[in-house]
Order: C-alpha cells, then structure tokens, then sequence
C-alpha cells in the first residue's frame, strides 16, 4: 500500500487523532501536579528502597545492580500496570465495541494509545535513576544510564507489549489490577533486576529469557561495564515483538468472543 493510497492516509490520520486524544486523556486523569506530587515520587523513592537494600546485602556493587534493575522496573509501573487501565476501561464504559467496528484492526489503536504510557516509563525510569545515582554520588553511573537511554526506551517499548497482552487477558477477568499488578513485580521477581539470574533455577531463569526486560538489563549493564550489549538488544527486541504477537492475538480472540456472547463484559 503506497502512501499517497486515500487509505493509507486516512489510517495514518486516524492513528495521529488517536495519538492526540491518547495525550488528551493522560494529562486529564494525569495532570501534571499528580505527576509532580505522586507518580515521580513513587518512582524514586522505590528506587532508592531496592538499591539501598542492595547496598545493604552486598555492598556498592549490590547497590549498584539493584539500582539499575529498580530504575527499570519504574518502566513498568507505566507500561503494564497503569496502561492496562485503557482497555479495562474501555470495556466498562462501552467504547470497546465501536473501536472493534473501525477499519483499523484493534491491536493497532491499542498500541498507538499506549504510547504516552511508553514515554512516561522512560521518563519515570531515567527520573528515578538520576535521583538515586545523585543521592548516592554516583556520577559515572548517572552518566551511563543517560547514554544508555536508548535501550531504556527498547525496554519501555518491549513491556509495553507485555501490557497489552496482559490487558487483553484482564479485560475478561475479575481481578484485572491484580493481574498487572503481578505481571509487573514477576518482572521484577525474575528479570534479573534485584539479583543476577543465576541465581535463579535452570527452569526460571530460562522462562527470564522469554519475558521483557530480562535481555534489556543485560544489555544495559553490558553497555554500562563497556562490554557486549548488541545480542541482548537485539534479543530483548524480539523478545517484545513475540509478545506484541501475543498481544494481537489475545484482542483478536476477544473480539470473536464478544461476537459470540454479544457482550464484552464477564460471562
């Protein structure tokens, strides 16, 4: 399909309306003052609580390690637990419907509205990092965090993908902020963020490597010891696309189950 195509201009006019009213919506359930006085604080005091921990159970270097695996998973706060929100609440309020009735498939419009959620997980991630790497005069690491913003975006992007999937499960269930509230700290549990992954069982550590964030830390801290970190970008890529598969996979089911049942509500 070519870009001059009416259709094709029609969908990319569409999505950047989605994407307009996307930020819409975000600075109305999240005005700035919320931000200032909630969502930032809740990122850098948890930050300063895992690496203080660290700091604690094995000295500078635990601190170190933890506090770049809590800086990223303040990403997920974003992307899993409060993007969910938007197809949870989509359903109750009876928008699902109308959006599955568009000529752009559902997974697309989902995924275009999740991207001021993606740039506050960055924003959040990197806020919170500055603020611990400061508190604890950690300049070099400061510095390599920001050079390294880059895959600190590939994570966002990766476990946005992991959100939706999540979303689409819990939009039929009737514990759907317990799931991504779990889903979020599993990532923490077995990513490799507070502790290294071999510590986990041959079994776990191998389920790691299929979840988002796993191969972005490796690449993180590879680039932040001067080593390699291409192989786990790349992985950590692939890793996310399996999981936007997933995701669309999810919505397309849903939207044959609400066919059947005439309801996207629970049955």
């Amino acid at each position: 399909m070519s870009w001059s195509d009416p259709t094709a201009l029609r969908t990319v006019a569409a999505l950047r309306t989605v994407a307009i009213l996307s930020w819409r919506e975000y600075r109305a359930v999240y005005p700035l003052r919320v931000v200032l006085a909630s969502s930032l604080p809740r990122a850098i005091l948890q930050t300063l609580f895992v690496a203080y921990v660290g700091l604690m159970g094995a000295g500078p270097a635990g601190r170190d390690f933890a506090l770049v695996g809590a800086a990223l998973q303040v990403v997920t706060i974003a992307t899993v637990i409060k993007a969910a929100d938007i197809l949870v609440e989509d359903r109750i309020f009876g928008i699902l419907y109308r959006m599955r009735l568009a000529w752009i498939p559902l997974p697309v419009v989902a995924a275009t509205r999740w991207w001021i959620f993606t740039a506050e997980g960055v924003l959040g991630g990197l806020v919170a990092a500055t603020a611990a790497c400061l508190l604890f005069d950690r300049p070099a690491l400061l510095a390599g965090m920001w050079v390294a913003s880059g895959l600190v975006v590939l994570v966002a992007l990766s476990t946005s993908a992991l959100g939706m999937a999540v979303a689409a499960f819990a939009m039929t269930q009737r514990v759907d902020s317990f799931i991504t509230n779990v889903a979020s700290y599993l990532l923490l549990a077995l990513t490799g963020a507070v502790a290294p992954l071999e510590r986990l069982p041959d079994a776990l550590e191998a389920v790691a490597h299929g979840l988002p964030m796993t191969n972005g830390l490796l690449a993180i801290r590879g680039a932040l010891a001067g080593g390699p970190w291409l192989g786990h970008a790349a992985a950590e890529a692939a890793v996310g696309l399996g999981w936007l598969a997933v995701a669309a996979v999810l919505l397309t089911l849903q939207a044959r189950r609400a066919r059947t049942h005439d309801t996207d509500g629970w049955i």
